[in-house]
């Protein structure tokens, strides 16, 4: 899947739908176990330890905001940032499970600090089934594997097994050669989004060999809508000073925000998640307070609010955001062995064509923010080739100039989705 053939990725309102390329392919399907087989070699798996839960949360925090940062400097001042890091971790580990030597190593100091193959596997599977779906507040999680079945890759059991145990992977053959393939594919997109996502690929190249795909599709409704009749046209002033009319919401919510330089408020979603808003305080620019969050700074602002009676005015949004280069992001965090051709994806398999290596990383998403609720989808697409309580005090927020926004679990304070809103039109 060249990067050409990602230009014709497509996203829309839901939550995280996330795909990896790969340029290498697998054996027949007959060599896997099937899903059910990985449903029960996952409920036998032990939940992490608090102290490996406290280890994987600073960690996969660590990773979230260091690549918001670094995707953040990377565009405009005036351009809207929105990533979805558990996204991009589960492509990343899915894909590390097939590392060895140095490239694994920079894999494993990125997305787990350092720790073991096998202890990130089993964070990932305690994370991912953390995220739950309720009734007005659903997410869903599928992951899937296709490959070339011409016999020119021997893959590495292990890696599929590991796939399926701690990913839950659906396995499946084709012919890349079809377009009945890059139908398969996008329709399984389209079915796991809702059809929010109707298409990922528009083709697939003949150095193509596997694609591996997560899907995440969330939509929540807030816990209190905000009142309809209340929104009114306001001005909301851009990070170049313009002036755009926006319909503005308004709310009073009961958990307000205060860190250095930065305001905000937490609006709670109907059961399992929470949106929170951070206003850089006036005179400090969005992208210069982007550059001072970290994950422990990130993490203390929404586990330590304070309870206020807080008016809230926010403006109703769509943003999305493409990011056709996120390989330049990962390789300045550390992870560059997996991008040269003498990469070692050893555990992946080898081809006939020559050795595996990730030759480009796509991250796309959409947000839509309105008085019912919220809706956003997501899409990283990694390609590998072969070479060859409410208390007196009263406060205002008024999100009328740029701002950060995250939807965040409220069981670990990771953000499922985190952005920036710099400008806001019609």
């Amino acid at each position: 899947m060249t990067t050409k053939a990602l230009r014709g990725l497509a996203l829309s309102t839901i939550s995280l739908l996330l795909v990896l390329g790969l340029a290498a392919a697998l054996p027949t399907s007959a060599a896997f176990a099937s899903d059910d087989d990985a449903a029960s070699a996952l409920s036998a798996a032990t939940t992490p330890t608090k102290a490996q839960q406290k280890a994987f949360k600073k960690a996969s925090a660590d990773f979230s905001l260091e690549l918001f940062q670094r995707c953040v400097a990377a565009k405009g001042s005036n351009s809207n940032v929105t990533i979805a890091p558990m996204s991009v971790m589960n492509a990343l580990a899915v894909t590390a499970n097939g590392a060895d030597g140095k490239t694994a190593e920079q894999m494993r100091k990125v997305l787990g600090d350092g720790a073991s193959m096998a202890r990130i596997n089993k964070n990932m599977r305690w994370y991912n089934g953390k995220l739950k779906s309720y009734s007005k507040a659903k997410l869903r999680n599928a992951n899937a594997i296709w490959y070339h079945n011409d016999g020119s890759l021997k893959i590495n059991k292990k890696f599929v097994s590991k796939a399926k145990k701690y990913y839950k992977a659906k396995v499946s053959g084709a012919d890349f050669g079809s377009s009945a393939t890059v139908n398969e594919i996008n329709s399984w997109v389209a079915q796991k989004t809702n059809d929010m996502i109707k298409r990922v690929i528009s083709n697939l190249q003949p150095s193509d060999r596997i694609a591996i795909v997560n899907a995440q599709y969330f939509d929540a409704k807030w816990r209190v809508p905000f009142e309809a009749d209340r929104t009114q046209t306001k001005i909301f002033k851009n990070a170049k000073g313009q002036k755009h009319k926006v319909k503005m919401m308004y709310s009073t919510e009961n958990k307000y925000i205060e860190g250095t330089n930065v305001v905000g408020f937490v609006k709670p979603y109907a059961k399992g998640y929470s949106y929170v808003a951070l206003l850089p305080k006036k005179g400090m620019s969005l992208k210069r307070y982007v550059k001072t969050l970290d994950g422990d700074t990130f993490r203390k602002l929404v586990s330590k609010t304070t309870d206020a009676t807080v008016h809230v005015a926010m403006p109703k949004y769509s943003v999305t955001y493409t990011n056709e280069g996120m390989d330049a992001q990962l390789k300045a965090m550390g992870i560059k062995s997996a991008f040269k051709r003498n990469a070692d994806f050893s555990k992946m398999g080898t081809d006939t064509a020559g050795n595996l290596y990730i030759g480009s990383v796509v991250h796309k998403t959409k947000v839509d923010v309105d008085e019912e609720g919220t809706k956003a989808a997501a899409v990283t697409a990694i390609v590998m080739r072969a070479s060859a309580m409410p208390s007196p005090d009263v406060k205002n927020v008024t999100l009328n100039r740029p701002f950060i926004y995250a939807i965040v679990d409220n069981s670990t304070k990771l953000p499922v989705f985190i952005g920036t809103v710099n400008d806001i039109k019609k």
